[in-house]
Parts: C-alpha cells; structure tokens; sequence
C-alpha cells in the first residue's frame, strides 16, 4: 500500500485498500442464505454491540422494507436490555432475548462485530453465548466481523471478515464495512425487493414497467402430469399450447403490461432433457406469442442456485434488465414454487389450479383460476381497478 501523506489521504487509501480484499464469494452466500431465509418464512435476528447496535438498527430498517424480511435487533429494545443487564448479567443478555423470541431452525442469525467475541478475553460474552443457543437449535450464522473473526468465525455458516490493513484502524474499518457489506446484500438482486426511494424517483422520468410473469408448462402449454405431478413436454413436437394463450397474451399486452416466461428447466441438470431441445421450444413460443422475454434456471434443488424457484432471482434479472416494477406485477403460476417465487419478489400472484397432489405455497395467491384466460382478465379487472382507486385518491 502506498504511503500517504496526510492522514485523510491514509485513511481513505486504507479504506481502498479493504475493499480490495473483501471476498466477495463470501457476500454471495451470505446473500443466498438471506434470501433462502426469507423463502422458508425465518426471521433474521442481528446482533451487535457498541457501534456495531446502531449498524443493528439501521440493518434492521433495510431488511424490512428493502428485503421483505421480518427482521429484529435485541438492543432496539432499550429496557428489555438493560433490565436483563442488571437483573440476570451482561454475559446471557442475547441469549435470553433469543430463547423468548423462540429462535427456530429456519431463523438466520447475523452477527456485526469487530472482535467475533471471545470467552477467554471476556471480548462479548453474549455474542459467544447467544451463538451457542444458536447452535442447538440448528438457526443459520452468519457473521461480518474484523480481526480474526473471534467465536463468530469458528461457527458461522458464512463469515464476512473485514481484513486489517492497519492495525490502529481495526475498529472504525470493521464497523464502517460492517455498513457496506449489509448495503450490499440489501442490493443483491436475490435478496432484494423494494425499489429505494431516491432511485426509484432519480431515473431521469423512466416510467417502471407492468409485467405479467409466466411460468411456462401448465400455464401456456400443456404439462405432462404423471403421479399427480407436472412435467414439461419433451421436445417441440410434444408441445401443445393451451386454450386462448395467444388471445389472454394479445390481451394483456393491450393492457400494457410486457410478458415474460420464468421457468424451472432443472431436466437439463438431471441429463433426462437437452439444452438445444429447451431453446427449440423457446424459439417456437417467441415467434408465435407475444413474449418480451423468457427467462430460464437450469439447475436442481442441490445446485443452491439464486435462481431457481422458489427463489426469485428469475424475476429480479428481469427487474433490473428491463426495469419492471415489480410491486405493479403478477406471477401466474400453476405450482407452489410460481407463487413463492412472485411473492419473494413482491409481486401479486395468480394460482392456476390444477390440483397436483404437492405442498400449498407458503402464502396463498391473490386469486386462484382454472385457466390462463381467467388469470388476464383477474389482472386486467385488478389492475384497472387500481388504477381507479388511485384517480379517486
């Protein structure tokens, strides 16, 4: 690192220079940790002390309205805290707040620290204690620390560190990073969901786009159902579109909202399906509907991708690649994983019923219909009335 020759000029060069070794494939987990959380209906509890519980609590803010995740901070309650400070010690303080909140195994615990804590030089006790109880009870960690990490780093799932690149700065690099690196993830397209208030109105008057997400087998073209189960045609010649799909299509388009397919393709993984047999399929969709754009995930439940539904890492491409609003959309969908995607997203959500013998989404659709037909003029009815209502207001 280049010497500097004021302190200003060394501080920021230093900071630079942390930025430079940040490892970034560490924030990527953790992102998919947070947005995996939130898919799964956990809470995400953070904990820190000093400076790092105002960080806490600016988190806190940002994972619920920008992420959509229930989110909470121990030190946000200023009497809870101190009354189990002088009443049962400093050492328990987080443990306890997490034992009544009732901590689960689909909770996510992150921790913002310089030191990690550590027992042996009575550095945070109840960081150390509260990740324990963690532990037993099989919550996720994450951690974004300095030093060495402490305890943190021993146990968590994911382990952010913020390097020293001077000694005699330790504690206002980890905590000003601390700010960064949770900026981050709250804009990690898997994680995030709400457009921020001064890029939402700085966009030079780009108007936001509607958009009408499609899932693909079931809801335009016809699904194999064995067992129950859907299943997408095997190649061009087994496709067969469904009922009043290119009419329901011309109809929202004339409504103004773009369409574009998100689909599961996770056979091409599984070897049992082609890539080229899924682009051939795709291009016969283009060149007959009016589709804006399809997006595809090729991947298995193993492979802990970003963007394979439930997630909502298909949608949010979409989001930032042709700058939809999401909050004015709908998915349509005919499986659980549809409807868990759209509202990881935030979008509305219409169910296609076909009664498959699988799991109920985690939260239930907006509307439930029996075809693509029903599920445009639902959106358009909806979305005209939306509209009426806000002229009133």
């Amino acid at each position: 690192m280049t010497i500097k020759n004021t302190f200003a000029e060394q501080f920021l060069a230093e900071a630079r220079d942390v930025i430079d070794r940040l490892d970034a494939a560490s924030i990527e987990k953790a992102a998919s940790l947070l947005a995996s959380t939130r898919t799964r209906g956990g809470r995400l509890f953070i904990l820190g002390v000093g400076g790092s519980a105002a960080n806490a609590s600016h988190a806190v803010n940002d994972f619920r309205k920008i992420a959509g995740i229930e989110a909470y901070a121990p030190t946000d309650n200023v009497s809870e805290l101190t009354a189990r400070v002088n009443d049962e010690g400093w050492e328990t303080v987080f443990e306890s707040w997490l034992r009544v909140s009732r901590l689960r195994s689909n909770d996510l615990v992150l921790v913002l620290s310089v030191g990690g804590g550590d027992l042996e030089r009575n550095v945070s006790p109840n960081l150390v204690a509260a990740l324990q109880y963690a532990k037993t009870v099989g919550a996720k960690i994450v951690g974004i620390v300095g030093r060495n990490g402490g305890h943190t780093a021993k146990v968590a799932d994911v382990c952010i560190l913020i390097p020293t690149v001077n000694p005699d700065h330790i504690t206002p690099h980890a905590e000003a990073f601390q700010a960064v690196v949770w900026h981050l993830l709250v804009s990690h397209p898997a994680v995030k969901q709400q457009q921020t208030k001064w890029e939402s109105t700085s966009a030079a008057g780009e108007q936001l786009r509607r958009a009408v997400f499609l899932d693909r087998d079931g809801v335009i073209n016809r699904a194999v159902v064995r067992d129950g189960k859907p299943f997408p045609p095997a190649s061009v010649d087994d496709f067969e579109l469904l009922p009043d799909v290119a009419s329901s299509l011309h109809a929202l388009k004339a409504h103004g909202f773009a369409i574009y397919v998100i689909t599961n393709q996770p056979d091409v993984t599984r070897g049992t399906q082609t890539r080229e047999a899924v682009e051939n399929i795709h291009q016969a969709l283009s060149s007959s509907l009016p589709i804006d754009d399809i997006f595809v995930c090729y991947h298995d439940d193993h492979d802990e991708c970003d963007c394979r539904k439930p997630l909502p890492g298909l949608l949010l491409e979409a989001r930032s690649k042709h700058n939809v609003d999401l909050s004015r959309s709908f998915m349509v969908g005919d499986r659980w994983r549809d409807i868990d995607a759209g509202h990881n997203a935030g979008c509305k959500t219409v169910l296609i019923d076909y009664g498959y013998r699988e799991r109920a989404p985690a939260r239930p659709p907006e509307a439930t219909v029996h075809s693509l037909r029903e599920a445009a003029d639902w959106i358009i009815a909806s979305s005209l009335k939306e509209s009426t209502d806000e002229v009133r207001v």
